[in-house]
C-alpha cells in the first residue's frame, strides 16, 4: 500500500486481490456485467476460453451471481484480502454457475492474480513518485489546504485495466486503471471532480 498526505487531505493506493479475481473470472467467462461500476477488461487481455462452458439457460444466472459477488467486494471493503476460500467454495452456495466456474478455474485463477499483485509492486517502485505528485496537484488545485477544510481520505484501487479511467465508488473510492497515471491531463480529469464532489 501506498500512502501519501498533504494539509487537508490523504490518499491510500493499493491492489485489490478478490477484486482481480473476480475481474478475471468475468473476462474468462466473458460475462457481461449489469450494473456500475462497468469496468474495462483487463490487461493482458484475458482469453475468454470458459465462455461455453455452462448451459446456455445458466449466463443470466451466472451473470447475475457475478454481479452479486462484485457489488458484495465493493460494499464489504476493498482492504487486502486473503483468497483461500473455503473447500468447494461453499460461500457460493447460493451462486451454483459461479461456483462450478470457480471449481473448475481457481487454480489458474490464483496463478494469473499473484502474478498481477507481483507485477503490481514493480509498478508501484516505477510510479508512486509519479502518481505522488499528480495527486498532490490535483489537490492543490481544488484548495484542500484553505483554513476550515476537512480532512479528505481518497482510497484509490489500482487495477490492471485496458483503457486509462477512474470509476468513482462513493463514498471515497476510486477504482482506477494502472495507465492511468502516465496521461497526467487525464488523470486530472477524472480525480478532479471527484475531489471537488467528496470534499
Amino acid at each position: 500500500m501506498v500512502q501519501e498526505s498533504g494539509p487537508g487531505w490523504r490518499v491510500s493506493a493499493d491492489i485489490h486481490r478478490e477484486m482481480l479475481l473476480a475481474l478475471y473470472i468475468r473476462d474468462l467467462a466473458a460475462i457481461e456485467p449489469m450494473g456500475t461500476p462497468a469496468l474495462a477488461p483487463l490487461s493482458p487481455k484475458v482469453k475468454p476460453s470458459a465462455a461455453g462452458e455452462l448451459a446456455r439457460e445458466s449466463a443470466g444466472e451466472l451473470r447475475q451471481e457475478w454481479q452479486t459477488w462484485f457489488e458484495r467486494i465493493l460494499r464489504d471493503g476493498l482492504g487486502p484480502l486473503d483468497l483461500d476460500f473455503e473447500p468447494d467454495f461453499i460461500q457460493f452456495d447460493d451462486s451454483p454457475s459461479l461456483q462450478q466456474l470457480l471449481r473448475a478455474h481457481y487454480g489458474t485463477a490464483y496463478t494469473w492474480t499473484q502474478s498481477r499483485m507481483g507485477e503490481y509492486q514493480d509498478y508501484c517502485r516505477r510510479n508512486t513518485s509519479e502518481r505522488s505528485i499528480l495527486v498532490s496537484e490535483v489537490f492543490f488545485e481544488h484548495e484542500l489546504g484553505a483554513v476550515g477544510s476537512t480532512d479528505v481520505h481518497l482510497q484509490l484501487v489500482e487495477l490492471p485495466l485496458a483503457e486509462p479511467r477512474a470509476w468513482f465508488v462513493e463514498p471515497n473510492t476510486v477504482l482506477i486503471s494502472q495507465s492511468l497515471v502516465h496521461d497526467a491531463e487525464l488523470f486530472r480529469s477524472y480525480l478532479g471532480p471527484i475531489i471537488s464532489m467528496i470534499k
